[in-house]
């Protein structure tokens, strides 16, 4: 079963109360049968499954079907006769009212009408116009009807924006397939400064963890390949980018570093950033004989950008090493053009500054590779420090496997992929923050303490996509970013409190070794006095399509801290191989002050050679009854 199928699922099932209760509003329209007359223009009118003593405006028949429009009043519900359907078919009356409110008589629009009349829903010419419009434009009419009810059943704000929201996360892609298509589109675009911190974002979302690990230690490289601490150190480096191939063939130094600087300008042109990458390119292309005059104005040009940027980022030796070279071409002590030897060493420095004063500097120093060969290298570096792949290591000179051994060490006890209970409780709220879910929530305390730092969260993905779509970017991203949004503001739609009930799903790219998954969660509960969901009454279920046990459902209830857990997977020897950790499970959980009574295991229903075609969910769970997740279970 897909995540878009189970959600569907579980909304379906969270449905079960439309129609248990009825408000009328001025303005509706409702198709109702008289019971009973009564004195004064009264009468008893069953709408639906509901019955009601009504204020007619007109006297009627008693056992006739009429179609009544709520009016305005106070105490007892006025209605007043549109249409009357007599013992004629429904078909008669439907085409009345659809020509009553100014709608075609279409079979879809007669198909919506007679929905809402099945689903007992509030009918209003606005909803039914709106609905109409919006059912046109979708790719499914059926999806369409259903994403319509919801709005209505959960009175939510009827409007495209919500209504598109829904059908996002009902329909189409995941979140992470959503974010490799924007990543995509943005790559073909010239970025602005928006558009930047969304493509580090989305590349931090869309990498494996074994891509995370690998691109830690192209950094480090880079960064070792760029200081001049140690010239042997850095020459090691450089042969190590060399052998990933992030350095092509032959080329030398002098050439890298203008392949890496025509790279990162490629990467980061954003009008009004600092300008020392652009310096460098100025200095490099005119050290030639003809140009001298040029080359010492650009290199006097470099020294003044140097020595701004140390207000904020510390001394540097590049400075110094300007002065020197300006002094001696003056003097004529060194010939020109300048020898690699002297220039190469200057520039590494000068671009080693520009990349560290930064507090994304790991992506400062990927960003002077090529997108393709930077996911190579780091799939590889990554392998090479998990031990699965040492062909790299044989290509390298004993100073070179040095640094690279220094370097996986370094990463692993940094442990990137962590996976105790604390770290996977941060990784999921940090996602869920950088997502942007919170954000109106976020937004509000701002405003109410804007003291407290809050603003920092609108940097979150959500905030960024809004602003994006503001600006002049191509079409093609600007449709990638509204889908990415929609699916954001969908699953926020679909979080809400019911009284004193907490309900929220939603689905985050969580990085897999080998894959990134789409995590689809949804979970509520009680809410306790200080507003958090009670940790010893709730339940979750979750959906995550591993690498190796591929699709797995896991259905967890907590009830006075007793803890039930129901694992769905097709896997035939799933029991086998979770039995071990079972035991372990049993040990954690009881230093937090829960107890494992079971764990059971089911296949999902088979209605299908597919699973997406299976309907697991509804088969074990009974509706209505998905409740919440404690993120310290």
């Amino acid at each position: 079963m897909k995540p878009s199928e189970m959600i569907k699922t579980l909304i379906r099932q969270d449905q079960g109360y439309s129609g248990k209760s009825v408000s009328f509003r001025p303005g509706q329209i409702v198709s109702g049968k008289i019971v009973k007359l009564f004195p004064n223009q009264t009468a008893e009118v069953q709408i639906g499954s509901h019955k009601a003593i009504a204020q007619l405006e007109t006297p009627l028949s008693a056992n006739s079907r009429y179609w009544f429009k709520v009016q305005p009043g106070e105490g007892m519900i006025r209605l007043k006769v549109m249409e009357s359907g007599g013992q004629a078919s429904m078909a008669s009356p439907v085409v009345s009212l659809l020509a009553q409110l100014a709608l075609p008589a279409s079979k879809d629009n007669k198909l919506l009408l007679k929905y809402f009349l099945k689903e007992q829903l509030p009918i209003t010419g606005e909803t039914l116009q709106l609905a109409s419009d919006w059912l046109k434009e979708g790719e499914s009419f059926e999806d369409g009807l259903r994403t319509v009810k919801e709005l209505i059943v959960r009175q939510l704000p009827f409007t495209k924006d919500v209504f598109l929201a829904l059908s996002s996360v009902n329909n189409g892609d995941s979140v992470s397939v959503l974010m490799e298509k924007l990543l995509h589109q943005l790559n073909q675009s010239e970025l602005t400064a928006r558009g930047q911190k969304i493509s580090i974002l989305l590349n931090d979302f869309t990498q494996t963890a074994r891509e995370k690990s690998g691109a830690l230690a192209a950094a480090r490289l880079s960064a070792e390949w760029l200081s001049t601490k140690s010239q042997a150190n850095s020459l090691a480096a450089f042969n190590i980018l060399k052998a990933l191939e992030l350095v092509k063939g032959e080329t030398n130094e002098e050439m890298a570093l203008k392949q890496a600087i025509d790279s990162w300008s490629q990467r980061n042109h954003i009008p009004g950033q600092p300008a020392i990458m652009e310096s460098i390119k100025e200095l490099l292309q005119t050290n030639q004989s003809e140009k001298r005059q040029e080359f010492i104005l650009n290199l006097a040009k470099l020294s003044s950008v140097i020595d701004n940027f140390q207000v904020s980022s510390g001394q540097s030796q590049a400075l110094s090493e300007i002065q020197r070279i300006l002094s001696n071409i003056r003097t004529s002590q060194i010939t020109f053009p300048v020898e690699n030897k002297m220039i190469v060493p200057l520039v590494k420095e000068a671009m080693f500054l520009n990349m560290k004063d930064n507090s994304n500097s790991g992506n400062r120093f990927l960003s002077i590779f090529g997108e393709s060969e930077l996911k190579i290298a780091s799939v590889t570096l990554g392998s090479f420090l998990a031990g699965e792949n040492n062909s790299l290591a044989a290509m390298l000179q004993p100073q070179e496997r040095s640094i690279l051994a220094d370097l996986k060490n370094s990463i692993q006890a940094e442990s990137i992929f962590k996976v105790d209970q604390q770290s996977i409780k941060a990784q999921l709220k940090n996602l869920i923050q950088a997502l942007g879910l919170s954000h109106e929530h976020d937004m509000v305390h701002f405003l109410k303490q804007p003291e407290d730092g809050s603003a920092t969260k609108w940097e979150s993905l959500k905030p960024l996509l809004i602003g994006l779509l503001s600006e002049a970017v191509p079409f093609s991203a600007k449709d990638a970013a509204e889908r990415l949004l929609h699916k954001i503001t969908g699953f926020q739609a679909l979080s809400q409190e019911a009284g004193p009930q907490q309900h929220f799903v939603f689905q985050l790219p969580v990085p897999l070794w080998g894959k990134v998954s789409d995590l689809t969660m949804q979970w509520s509960g009680r809410k306790t006095e200080n507003g958090d969901i009670d940790p010893s009454h709730c339940r979750v279920l979750f959906y995550l399509n591993l690498e190796h046990l591929n699709e797995t459902i896991v259905d967890l209830h907590v009830q006075n801290r007793i803890i039930n857990i129901s694992v769905i997977n097709e896997h035939e020897g799933m029991k086998a191989l979770a039995a071990p950790l079972t035991v372990k499970l049993k040990e954690s959980l009881a230093k937090l002050n829960y107890k494992l009574s079971s764990v059971t295991y089911h296949k999902p229903e088979t209605s299908g050679n597919s699973l997406k075609n299976r309907e697991p969910i509804s088969s074990l769970v009974e509706a209505n009854q998905f409740t919440g997740v404690d993120l310290r279970v």
